[in-house]
């Protein structure tokens, strides 16, 4: 196993098409999802949950572009970028967001600048 110093920070994880996970996600790098994942997933970095992907679960991240399906809350601190063929079914909180024309939301969504989500959150 890698020590965290031997992680190439360029690194991207993947979960492809006709894979089927179960449990929790943490990552120090960016991930990109194109088969099934029921958990939570945290990344430092990018999430990319692509149109074949689907996520039963929270996730949080810097950053995250939403393709496929997603059923839970999401937390990004930064960019979250719904795509048309996106179907989020949660409650978002973002710093900045952008949805495509075709995208389905269903739930609340609260906007914060970069530095609040996380600590609005918890005073929740």
């Amino acid at each position: 196993m890698a020590k965290p110093e031997e992680i190439t920070p360029n690194s991207i994880n993947r979960i492809c098409s006709g894979t089927e996970f179960t449990g929790n996600i943490l990552t120090n790098t960016d991930i990109r999802i194109d088969g099934v994942v029921e958990g939570n997933i945290t990344a430092k970095g990018k999430i990319v949950i692509g149109e074949t992907g689907r996520i039963k679960g929270d996730i949080v991240a810097k950053n995250a572009d939403i393709l496929g399906t997603m059923v839970g809350k999401t937390l990004v601190t930064d960019f979250l970028t719904l795509k048309a063929t996106a179907k989020v079914t949660g409650d978002i909180t973002v710093g900045r967001l952008l949805i495509d024309v075709g995208a389905s939301l269903v739930g609340y969504c609260s906007m914060h600048n970069a530095e609040q989500p996380a600590q609005k959150e918890k005073a929740r």
